[in-house]
This record gives C-alpha cells, sequence and structure tokens, in this order.
C-alpha cells in the first residue's frame, strides 16, 4: 500500500509538469452516450458533466449514438481523436457482451480504448403492463407456460443488458417470451404503457415512477438486492429462479492514445464524484451504486468480465435477432 502511495505521487508530480494536463481542458468535452436520451446512463452522463464543468470550467455535452446494443456509439467513440474531448460512457454491453452476440464489431474493447473508471453498477426491473392478469413472477411464469410465444417483452435494443436478462428469464424459467428490441430504454418503456408489448426489461429509474403511478407493474428486479428507489419490489432470486442475477456496470473510457495524464485526472475528478454524499445520493436516485476505480484496475476488470459475459451470453442463449 506504501509503495503504491509513492507510485501514485510520482505520478501526479509527473503530471503536473506535463503541457496536456496543465492546459487540459482547454475547450468543451462531449460524452457519448450508446443509449436514448432520459435513460439511466444519459441522466449519469449528464450528472458526470456538471460536476466536470463546475470543476474545470468547461461546457461537457452529451452526444447521444443509440443502436445496435450500444454499439453504434461505442464505434464513434474508438474513431474519436484520442485528446480527452470525446469520452465514452456505457453499460457493460458494448464493452463485454457484444462481444459475444455480433459476428463483427467496428472496434475491440482492449484494443481500442483507454479505460478510466468504473462509476457504478445497476440491476433491471422486470414490468408488466397493468393489462396483463400477473400479480407476480409465478403468476407471469405460469402464463408464459400456458401461452408459449405468445407474451412480448420490450427492450433497449438487441445485445442490450435488457436482452440478455431476458434470455436469461426465458432459460431458467423454462418459458419462450419473445423479445422486442427498441432504441433505447424510453421507447421500450413507452411501447409497454401503450400495450404494444406485455412486457419490459428496463433501468428502475424511469420505470419507477411509472410503477408507482400504476402504469406499470412492477414484478422483480433483476440483481440480489433490491433496488433503494423501489423497495417494494422483490428479486428474482426471491421470487423462485434461485441464483439469478444480471447487473449492468457503467465504466468512462477514452479513446486508445489518450495521454495517460488526462485519464488519471479525469480519473481523480469523477472518482471525488463517486466519494462526494451529495453525488451518491444522485446515482441512488438512478439506482445505481457507486464503485470506483483506478484506470489499472478497470482495465483488469475488462480483461475478466469479456470471458465472463461471453460465458453469460452463451449459458442464456442469447442471440441477436
Amino acid at each position: 500500500m506504501h509503495m503504491f502511495r509513492v507510485a501514485a505521487a510520482a505520478l501526479l508530480i509527473a503530471a503536473s509538469a506535463t503541457p496536456s494536463l496543465a492546459e487540459y481542458p482547454d475547450r468543451p468535452i462531449q460524452i457519448i452516450v450508446p443509449y436514448t436520451p432520459g435513460g439511466t446512463v444519459d441522466i449519469l452522463a449528464r450528472a458526470l458533466g456538471a460536476r466536470l464543468t463546475a470543476a474545470w470550467g468547461q461546457p461537457v455535452v452529451v452526444l447521444n449514438k443509440p443502436g445496435a446494443g450500444g454499439s453504434i456509439g461505442a464505434d464513434a467513440a474508438a474513431k474519436s481523436a484520442p485528446d480527452g474531448y470525446t469520452l465514452f460512457l456505457s453499460t457493460n454491453s458494448p464493452l463485454t457482451t457484444n462481444l459475444a452476440l455480433y459476428p463483427s464489431l467496428g472496434y475491440e474493447p482492449l484494443r481500442d480504448f483507454e479505460p478510466i473508471i468504473v462509476t457504478g453498477e445497476n440491476s433491471l426491473v422486470l414490468a408488466a403492463s397493468p393489462k396483463l392478469p400477473v400479480k407476480n413472477v409465478a403468476d407471469l411464469i405460469a402464463l408464459a407456460k400456458s401461452k408459449p410465444g405468445v407474451l412480448n417483452a420490450a427492450t433497449s435494443g438487441n445485445g442490450s443488458t435488457a436482452h440478455l436478462s431476458l434470455a436469461a428469464f426465458n432459460k431458467m424459467a423454462g418459458v419462450s417470451i419473445t423479445h422486442v428490441p427498441y432504441r433505447g430504454g424510453a421507447p421500450s418503456l413507452t411501447a409497454a404503457i401503450a400495450g404494444e408489448v406485455e412486457l419490459v426489461f428496463s433501468d428502475i429509474v424511469p420505470a419507477a415512477p411509472l410503477v408507482q403511478d400504476h402504469r406499470l407493474n412492477g414484478l422483480a428486479m433483476t440483481g440480489l438486492r433490491r433496488a433503494a428507489v423501489a423497495p417494494d419490489i422483490p428479486t428474482l432470486d426471491e421470487s423462485g429462479l434461485k441464483g439469478f442475477s444480471i447487473t449492468a456496470w457503467v465504466g468512462l473510457v477514452a479513446p486508445k492514445g489518450t495521454p495517460a495524464d488526462i485519464v488519471h485526472k479525469l480519473n481523480l475528478e469523477v472518482g471525488r464524484a463517486l466519494r462526494d454524499p451529495a453525488f451518491v445520493s444522485q446515482l441512488a436516485k438512478l439506482g445505481i451504486e457507486p464503485l470506483g476505480s483506478t484506470p489499472e484496475e478497470f482495465a483488469a476488470f475488462l480483461r475478466q468480465e469479456i470471458p465472463r459475459w461471453k460465458q453469460i451470453v452463451q449459458d442464456a442463449g442469447a442471440k441477436v435477432e
């Protein structure tokens, strides 16, 4: 631990003498979010952007590039200039699961990105249209078994954590609910409210008000812990699918080749936010549990997560339609 402190101090001293760190940022920064506006990652990006703007006095603009389970935004970020002025905030899907779901991508996470920090993780909610005659997961499984292939579930897109959650649910419950991908979380919720689909797997934060207003029926959470914003919704593990646990982590990366001093400056500032009680409270309202990491820890984490999620995809039998 002592050696780490010395190394970190030496790094900061060296970085302080580097022109790119002294000058950065001297113009607006953009954060690419590979999902539609209004979802958890979009809200988090804007909250982080506000923190960075307050700390550094430069505007931070969120650029939404949804599609292909987040791969479109990831590809755009990977091909951006590695100067610290384009960042990519994403769930695990574009950086891990998409490698197993798509035959070819225009980017490779370990090759094309500089990990900055893991910001947090959140679980999803399985919600139903109030018109569907089910009160809990047991009711849903019974109905789905009586009508194989008839029920539809919306997700935020092919390859998303929501898509993977549905595939895992189908396998563990022994049902065949049809996947209906949308271009983002907000459209998938709208579809469920409008009755276009009977079910939806969604980030909890945009779904929670709809559950509270009885426009959706919250059936279960996909993680092993209940969400602070919706403590009355049980987990799938509690609801009979023992061991069911799928969560989405969110991480910040930059294009490969972004200077190390800039990466570490971003890591320090975002890490500072993740330890601020006021910001932690903001994250709780998003259903996100703050994590934090060094860039090196995030890189090691990615090397572990890519094969882990590949196995989860295979076990769930998830496929991109």
